[in-house]
């Protein structure tokens, strides 16, 4: 976060007006794959339109809202996602997006206008290819070399869990070869209690998570130069998915805005709750209303990061001294993923 960011969060922290600074906006759940551990693959029936997207925007940002990142479903299969980014961009909002990297090269132009580009990986072409159809590996690598020729930032983002776990060595060797830098954070099952997708069948058991993360942390302590986790997050996940008290900022500083309107404290809570909504009732009395209690089960590895900074937990955010973690599994360095420009 820039400095002002931050000294608006710190006011917060300390008693002061709370402020949507950073929000996290699901334009639409609308993706153009179907990826079989996710729940977000169709447009809700009330989706907002082009006028009620920009009034939302405009309305929090008059609220202090600083940083959006754009989520789906795929943000860039939205009809209107030009306009919404170039809207934010006149503001001088800093934009992320989550994305699964096959639409970057046909909206380059939009690209540009972002800070950076978070793109899906699951591991392997094989691996990944498995959960969201052929091809979708190869599509997702071009995304992020388009994006990067564009000068934009990249990140790829991956979800630990049964799918993937006896390939994330793999997967760290292929983003240490290609200067790719590489988030890991657990699968989680979905948030919407009604959906016939069940994402439980790919979640891992506790000490297998904690297993993969030790080994996360034992390949940065060592110098990989690609897993852009935090010591945070990185701890963090060693507990997960124990109760572990954290601080939160849901509410004071962070919000998260589904596609119709619904605002909600926090991302990571289930759906059911659909009062306050910005359509109904403006950005500011919604964002007024909302509960601002944070939970025990964090899952997503920026906001984990985000919570302790924004908490002063900064000895968490520090490398450990030592390591003692379990034997790592067998090295797959034998089989090397495709080389790209």
């Amino acid at each position: 976060m820039a400095l002002s960011s931050i000294a608006r969060g710190a006011a917060a922290r300390i008693g002061l007006k709370p402020a949507p600074i950073s929000v996290g906006f699901e334009i639409t759940h609308l993706c153009n794959l179907e990826c079989r551990y996710c729940d977000r693959h169709t447009p809700g029936p009330h989706e907002m339109t082009r006028e009620q997207i920009l009034d939302a925007l405009g309305g929090l940002h008059a609220l202090g809202m600083r940083h959006v990142s754009l989520d789906g479903g795929e943000p860039l299969a939205h009809r209107h996602i030009d306009e919404v980014a170039a809207f934010l961009a006149q503001r001088g909002v800093r934009i992320y997006m989550n994305t699964n990297g096959v639409l970057v090269p046909r909206k380059v132009a939009t690209v540009r206008l972002l800070s950076k580009v978070k793109i899906s990986l699951d591991g392997p072409p094989a691996c990944h290819d498995a959960m969201r159809g052929e091809g979708s590996w190869q599509k997702a690598i071009n995304g992020a070399i388009v994006a990067r020729h564009a000068g934009v930032g990249v990140e790829l983002t991956c979800v630990v869990g049964q799918h993937n776990e006896s390939h994330i060595e793999e997967l760290v060797e292929f983003a240490d070869t290609h200067r790719f830098r590489i988030v890991f954070q657990p699968a989680r099952n979905s948030l919407f209690l009604d959906n016939t997708r069940d994402g439980s069948g790919f979640q891992l058991e506790a000490a297998e998570l904690r297993r993969v993360f030790a080994r996360l942390r034992e390949l940065k302590l060592a110098g990989s130069p690609s897993i852009a986790n935090g010591w945070a997050s990185l701890r963090h996940f060693l507990d997960f998915p124990q109760d572990v008290s954290l601080p939160c900022a849901a509410g004071w500083i962070n919000a998260t805005l589904d596609p119709e309107g619904n605002l909600f404290h926090c991302g990571q809570v289930d759906r059911n709750d659909l009062t306050h909504n910005v359509v109904r009732l403006g950005a500011r009395r919604a964002f007024e209303g909302l509960v601002r209690k944070g939970c025990t089960q964090c899952w997503c590895a920026r906001v984990v990061e985000e919570n302790y900074a924004w908490g002063g937990r900064f000895h968490r955010m520090l490398p450990p001294r030592s390591v003692h973690a379990p034997p790592a599994p067998p090295s797959p360095s034998s089989r090397r993923l495709p080389v790209v420009a």
